[in-house]
């Protein structure tokens, strides 16, 4: 079942970031940090609805447990309105079952609702099984270079 996150819900999603962040390393650096890293990263996002901006936290449930889960945020430019996929992830258990595109379409019906003229979602490449779920959701792969700026010393306390 795809619904919308509850207050008290915050904790099984900060793990679960925990768990995508711990599994994306490996497309972009050596597995460096351990789960137990991420997991005290994730501990402090402020998960809330005072987050400021349209986010909107979708969770697959499966026997009254959350197994993945889908975080849109929407933000209006004043010259347009943009969606972005900002966090997606279904426990490896639970993959293979349909659920990443239930999420996908819950997002996308959310983006719909809120009339976005454009929506995104970022992945690595390599990253073959969210490539296609991406793309079989109707996602297209722009040709816009994506620059990053990691400042280094972006530790957070």
């Amino acid at each position: 079942m795809i619904r919308q996150m509850k207050s008290g819900e915050e904790d099984k999603i900060k793990e679960l970031i925990a768990k995508l962040s711990y599994e994306d390393q490996t497309f972009w650096r050596k597995q460096a940090k351990s789960i137990q890293d991420y997991l005290a990263e994730s501990s402090r996002l402020p998960i809330s609805e005072e987050i400021k901006g349209k986010n909107t936290v979708f969770v697959a449930e499966e026997n009254d447990t959350i197994v993945g889960f889908c975080w849109c945020t929407i933000v209006d430019r004043g010259v347009d309105k943009q969606g972005e996929i900002a966090e997606f992830y279904v426990e490896k258990e639970h993959r293979g079952k349909g659920i990443g595109k239930d999420l996908v379409t819950a997002a996308k019906q959310l983006f719909i609702d809120e009339h976005v003229e454009v929506a995104f979602v970022w992945t690595h490449h390599g990253n073959e099984t969210a490539i296609k779920l991406f793309r079989d959701a109707g996602f297209k792969e722009v040709t816009q270079l994506v620059m990053a700026f990691i400042p280094a010393n972006n530790n957070k306390t």
